[in-house]
Formats: C-alpha cells, sequence, structure tokens
C-alpha cells in the first residue's frame, strides 16, 4: 500500500507534466484544473486516515447497543441506578439500551449475559449480586469481546463503577460511634452486621469499614463474643427474620447497634426491633441513603440514624460516558468510585430538600 507521502509525490509530478502541456498548448494552465487535482490529494489523505482510525479502534461505531442487567426491580436502590442508566443513554443521544432484570439470581444472571449475547450488543452493564457466577458470565462476554463495567460487585476483568466500599462503611460506623458516646455513655451492649456474604470480599469491605470505625471512636468497644454476623441476602424480609431470630438470645442487651449493607436490610432491623418491642435498645446505619432509608431517618424519634449516600440516580451520567470512552477505545481508569457523604435527618435538606419539602420547610 502507497503511503500519503508516495501519493503527494506521485500527483505532484503528473500536475508538472500537465501544467507544461496546457502551457504549450495554451499559453498557461487554467486555475480550476489546478485546483481540482489538489482536491483529490486531500480526498486521498482523508480515506487513508480514516482507514486508519477505525484499525486502531474496531469497536467504534456512530451508534451503540448496550446491555444492562440490573440487580433487581424489587428495590428502590436499583429503580434509581436504572433510572439514571435511562437518563445517560438519552443524554448520549446514539446509544440504544437493553434491559434486563437479574433477580438477586446468579442463574438468571447468566440467562441475561446470554441473551444480550444473542442480540449483538456492543458492551455490557452487569449489576449482579453472586460472586460464583462471575467467572462464567465473563467467559462468554470475553469470548465475544464484549466489554463490560460492573457495579458494585466486582466481576473478573470487568471496569469496576461503585462504592469505595471500606471508606463508605467508615462514615456510617463514625455516626453511629458519635450517637453511643453522646447517648448511651460511650458503651453498646452488642453489634448486629447485616451482612450479604454471597457478594464476595469487595461489599464486604463496607461491613468491615463499619464495624472497624466504630470499635475504634467508642471508649469501649464491644466485645467480639457479642459481635452478631448475621445473612440478610440483601433483603427487608430476610433481615428482619434473623435479627427476630436473635434477639431472644440477647435478652440483656439494651443498647444494641445494627449496621447494615443497605436501607432495606436496615428497615427490616427497625421493624424486627419494633415486633419484639424493643425499638428503643437499638440505633441502625446503614449504606445507600435511598429514598426508603431517607423516609425512616426523618421520622420522629427515628431508630435509623442514617445512612451513606451511593447517589444512585446519577449512576448513568457516569456510566455510560464511561462505557464509551472504552468502545472508542479512550483510557478508563480500572475502578471508578462514587462520591459518599454520611447522610441523616441533620444534613438531608442539604442533599435532598425536594424529597422531603414538610420536613425541610419546618
Amino acid at each position: 500500500m502507497f503511503s500519503v507521502e508516495s501519493a503527494k509525490v506521485g500527483l505532484v509530478l503528473v500536475i508538472s507534466s500537465l501544467v507544461l502541456l496546457v502551457v504549450a498548448a495554451c499559453g498557461s494552465a487554467p486555475t480550476p484544473e489546478t485546483v481540482t487535482v489538489v482536491e483529490t490529494v486531500v480526498v486521498k489523505e482523508t480515506v487513508e486516515v480514516q482507514a486508519d482510525t477505525a484499525a486502531s479502534c474496531p469497536t467504534a461505531k456512530d451508534s451503540y447497543k448496550i446491555g444492562f442487567a440490573n440487580l433487581t426491580e424489587d428495590i428502590e436502590f436499583t429503580k434509581l441506578v436504572r433510572q439514571g442508566m435511562e437518563k445517560g443513554a438519552a443524554e448520549a443521544g446514539n446509544v440504544e439500551l437493553v434491559f434486563a432484570d437479574n433477580k438477586l439470581d446468579g442463574a438468571i444472571a447468566l440467562a441475561n449475559a446470554e441473551n444480550f449475547i444473542a442480540q449483538s450488543v456492543d458492551g455490557v452493564v452487569e449489576f449482579q449480586t453472586d460472586e460464583a457466577f462471575g467467572n462464567v458470565i465473563m467467559s462468554k462476554f470475553r469470548e465475544k469481546n464484549i466489554p463490560v463495567i460492573a457495579i458494585d460487585i466486582p466481576m473478573p476483568g470487568a471496569t469496576f463503577f461503585g462504592a469505595d466500599n471500606y471508606y463508605a462503611g467508615q462514615l456510617a460506623g463514625e455516626a453511629a460511634a458519635e450517637f453511643v458516646k453522646n447517648n448511651w455513655d460511650g458503651q453498646a451492649d452488642a453489634i448486629l452486621m447485616l451482612e450479604l456474604p454471597q457478594s464476595g470480599p469487595v461489599p464486604a469491605a463496607r461491613m468491615q469499614g463499619m464495624l472497624d470505625a466504630f470499635q475504634a471512636n467508642v471508649p469501649n468497644p464491644v466485645p467480639d463474643d457479642m459481635v452478631f454476623h448475621l445473612d440478610s441476602k440483601n433483603t427487608q424480609e430476610e433481615s428482619f427474620n434473623v435479627v427476630s431470630d436473635t434477639l431472644p438470645g440477647i435478652p440483656d442487651a439494651k443498647r444494641v447497634v445494627a449496621m447494615s449493607i443497605n436501607d432495606g436490610t436496615g428497615l427490616g432491623v427497625v421493624a424486627a426491633f419494633e415486633a419484639a418491642g424493643r425499638a428503643d435498645q437499638v440505633i441502625v446505619v446503614g449504606q445507600n441513603a435511598d429514598p426508603s432509608g431517607q423516609e425512616e431517618m426523618v421520622k420522629e424519634n427515628s431508630r435509623y440514624l442514617g445512612a451513606t449516600a451511593y447517589f444512585p440516580e446519577n449512576y448513568g451520567l457516569k456510566i455510560i460516558p464511561a462505557m464509551l470512552d472504552i468502545l472508542e477505545c479512550r483510557p478508563v481508569e480500572p475502578s471508578i468510585y462514587v462520591d459518599h457523604v454520611f447522610i441523616s435527618a441533620d444534613n438531608i435538606c442539604d442533599y435532598y430538600p425536594e424529597n422531603w419539602p414538610d420536613f425541610c420547610n419546618k
């Protein structure tokens, strides 16, 4: 293949010969003929540059089909994530979003992944909870050279988007410690950890951050045998069940701190203590600060102290541009973290005044 420079040299020789012939015949070369030849050189350069660009980024296109598999549609937080993804795709203007619901189930997530491949998506955004299925799902996408962004639960080889988990946990743990120091003379009797072991070590880091920060910031840390690790299975119902089963075994614990993986599981804790007639014996801190958690924390005498915010409504505004960067061969960090702040009744009106106008306008 000739280079651009070779093409230019050849064309210059042709132009020179044409000019000599025209001069000999007519005395001078008309300007329009010269302009036409020069324009031909520009077209050759443009075609060659476009070919080089396509070769250097084979996934770049005018428009894209992106699959989004949401964790579930039964949790307020994930509904906000989906709405944010739809908004991000609309703002991009060249993205068709293909939606699927993983229903908190690894086998369903695998079936959704196979469906995305059948639909020839250009990229995939995965929000799925079962670490055990991550390798299988990613192997299928790698086989088809489909890039993946994984939300909150990492998947091998995918770009991670989500929480700075340990730090997010620390914010909630510090808030719980401050409450205990100010209201319970610095002493809690027990800690309930509403966890999600099936999602692996990275989400577990937010639980560890809560526990570590709390124990480090109270004068009298809670003994290990009074720290209860409970599997919430990421649902309010299961949280209610496991806490209800635990409470009869700790009848003398009058000052209990509960730390939850998300707002829904935190609400399950509150409901369990209320059902046991022990609502005044617990304070709960959580993660996400979605509208369900916000509603609880603004109630009078609420036992839900607050939660670390993740701002899920903004996820899509960061994820869609990141996926377009990947598809168009621009550099992307291997991990993209959201911003965090601990939200409580004290500062909720600084972040979500439109959600609670009656509370914020008091």
